[in-house]
C-alpha cells in the first residue's frame, strides 16, 4: 500500500507516548490489546534502541542521533548534551508554530530546549501518581492550543521493577536469576497494566476530536532482563535483544491501517520521520542526524539499515557508568557485540538464534569481519562529526 501524506494545508498535532521499560517481546506478544492495536496504524516490530536505558535512548530520540554525537554517551552524561550544536525535535516543532510540552518522571535528564512547558511527577517509589487523570487533564488543556507536541511518560513498569527487583536483589542474586518464569510472569502483569492507561488515553484523544488531526507515536524505550544473563537484573548492562529490540506504533487517520514493518528500524529514526511528515528540512548548521525517515518503509521501499547500540552498566561484571564500554552493531539477521573492558566479542545469528545462546565469534565467519568494519566506520563517522562541531 502506498502512503500519501495528507498534511497539505494544516499541521497535525504530535503525541508521543512512552511505555517506559515495556519493550520485552516475550511479554508484549502475550497481551491481546497490544496485538489488536496493530490494526489501527503502522506497527514497527523491531525498533532498536541506541541505549537500553531511558536517558540514553530518549536523548538519542530527541536528537535523532547516537549518544557519541549528542554528548550523552554514558549513564552520568545527561548534562553533557551538546545544546550548542544540536537542534532538537522540540525546537523544530516550536519554530514551526507548535505548543510544546513534556511530562516526565524527573527533570534535567532530557534535552529541555524547545519546550514551552516541562512537567515532572517525581521518582518517589512510595508515592502513587494517577497518570491517567494527569495525562487526560494535559490533553484537555492542549485541545485549545493546537497544533501541539506533547510527550507523555508512563513509568509504572519502572516503579514495579524498582520496588520488586532493583531494591530487592543484586546483580548476581541466585533467587532472582534462577526464577525466570516467575519474573516474566510478574513483568507481563505489569505491562498488562499499561493497556488500561493507553485505552483511556486513546479514548480521550478521540473524545476531544484530536484523533483525525494527530500523529500518535506509542513506543517502548527498552526491554528488561528477567534473569536471562547473570549480571543484569533489569537493563543497561548488556546489549542482548531482550533489552534493545523494542516496538513502536504510528497511529492516526493519516496512516495506513494494519501495516507491520518487519525490517529493523531505530529510535533515532523517529525524529526524522516526524520532520519528514511535516516537510521540515533539517538545518545545515547543526550536527546531522544519523536517523532516517521510516516513510519509505511504509511504502515498502526502505533499504536495510545498521543499528548501533551502546551501554555502560551501573553494575554487573564490567560496570562503566561514566562512559559506554559495550557496543553492538545489528542488522536484520546478525549482531556483533564488543566489550571494550574485557576485549571480548560476541556474534549471534539472531534470525536463527533469537535467544542469543550460540556465540559464533572467533569461528572464522566472514560476517564477523564485515560487522567489525561497520562498527569502526560508525565510530569514525561520530569522530568526524564531533571534530567538525567542536564544543
Amino acid at each position: 500500500m502506498r502512503f500519501i501524506n495528507p498534511f497539505r494545508t494544516r499541521k497535525p498535532n504530535i503525541l508521543m507516548i512512552l511505555i517506559d521499560g515495556g519493550g520485552r517481546k516475550e511479554a508484549f506478544n502475550k497481551i491481546k490489546f497490544y496485538q489488536e492495536l496493530k490494526k489501527q496504524g503502522v506497527f514497527v516490530e523491531n525498533l532498536i534502541t541506541y541505549a537500553p536505558y531511558s536517558i540514553g535512548c530518549l536523548n538519542a530520540l530527541f536528537s535523532g542521533m547516537n549518544g557519541n554525537v549528542n554528548g550523552v554517551g554514558g549513564y552520568y552524561k545527561s548534562y553533557s548534551f551538546d545544546k550548542k550544536n544540536i537542534f532538537t525535535l522540540a525546537q523544530y516543532l516550536k519554530e514551526s508554530g507548535y505548543r510544546t510540552e513534556l511530562d516526565f518522571v524527573i527533570e534535567d535528564v532530557l534535552p529541555q530546549q524547545g519546550f514551552d512547558k516541562i512537567r515532572t511527577f517525581g521518582k518517589d517509589e512510595t508515592k502513587e501518581i494517577d497518570l491517567v487523570a494527569r495525562h487526560l487533564e494535559i490533553l484537555t488543556q492542549l485541545k485549545d492550543k493546537q497544533p501541539f507536541f506533547v510527550f507523555l511518560d508512563y513509568n509504572k513498569i519502572a516503579l514495579h521493577l524498582a520496588r520488586n527487583v532493583i531494591k530487592k536483589y543484586d546483580d548476581f542474586s541466585k533467587e532472582y536469576f534462577h526464577n525466570k518464569e516467575k519474573n516474566l510472569s510478574n513483568y507481563t502483569s505489569w505491562l498488562e497494566e499499561s493497556t488500561g492507561y493507553l485505552q483511556k488515553i486513546l479514548e480521550k484523544i478521540k473524545e476531544l476530536g484530536l484523533y483525525d488531526d494527530s500523529v500518535i507515536a506509542i513506543f517502548s524505550d527498552h526491554g528488561e532482563s528477567m534473569g536471562d544473563k547473570e549480571g543484569e537484573k533489569v537493563h543497561g548492562v548488556f546489549l542482548y535483544d531482550y533489552t534493545i529490540n523494542c516496538w513502536g506504533y504510528f497511529i492516526g487517520k493519516q496512516f495506513p491501517s494494519n501495516i507491520t514493518i518487519t525490517k529493523m528500524l531505530r529510535h533515532i529514526d523517529i525524529m526524522p520521520t516526524i520532520l519528514d511528515i511535516l516537510k521540515i528540512r533539517p538545518k545545515d548548521n547543526f550536527k546531522p542526524m544519523q536517523g532516517t525517515s521510516i516513510m519509505p518503509f511504509i511504502n515498502g521501499k526502505g533499504k536495510d539499515l545498521i543499528a548501533y547500540s551502546e551501554t555502560g552498566g551501573l553494575g554487573g561484571p564490567t560496570p562503566s557508568p561514566e562512559i559506554h564500554n559495550v557496543q553492538a552493531v545489528r542488522t536484520n539477521e546478525w549482531k556483533l557485540v564488543y566489550n571494550k573492558t574485557s576485549n571480548k566479542r560476541e556474534l549471534y545469528h539472531i534470525k536463527e538464534d533469537k535467544g542469543e545462546k550460540n556465540n559464533l565469534a572467533g569461528k572464522g565467519l566472514r560476517i564477523e569481519d564485515e560487522l567489525w568494519e561497520e562498527l569502526k566506520k560508525i565510530e569514525q563517522e561520530h569522530e568526524k562529526i564531533n571534530k567538525q562541531f567542536k564544543q
